[in-house]
């Protein structure tokens, strides 16, 4: 077993997105965007964000943001051809999330970069 408080966010995250359903009981978009409030109420709580500007990355890499924010955004970039909000399959779920986790994982990679200077 190793420590995972010696993770970065984005490590920790990357795990999470590996087996989301290890973290929130079954792989679905909803519970993993809840686990992401989650994760960003409590960084919060100790002074940080992990997901500030989120939204305002994925708009610059061409998905304009909406009024749902970073989660609209992600699913509006796994269903592009989506106008309306309906029930996924077990198979659009775990596409829906991978995407997620996918655009985290960039934006996570990006935020490393500009800290580094």
């Amino acid at each position: 077993m190793f420590d995972v408080t010696a993770l970065s966010d984005r490590e920790f995250l990357a795990l999470v997105g590996k087996r989301p359903g290890m973290y929130t009981g079954r792989t679905s978009f909803e519970l993993a965007v809840a686990f992401l409030h989650g994760y960003e109420s409590h960084a919060r709580r100790g002074g940080r964000s992990v997901l500030d500007g989120f939204d305002a990355w994925i708009e610059a890499q061409g998905t304009p943001r909406g009024a749902t924010g970073w989660w609209g955004q992600a699913r509006r970039i796994a269903f592009p051809d989506e106008e309306r909000l309906r029930d996924l399959t077990r198979e659009e779920e775990e596409h829906a999330v991978a995407t997620l986790f996918r655009l985290l994982d960039g934006f996570l990679a990006a935020k490393e970069e500009d800290e580094r200077g």
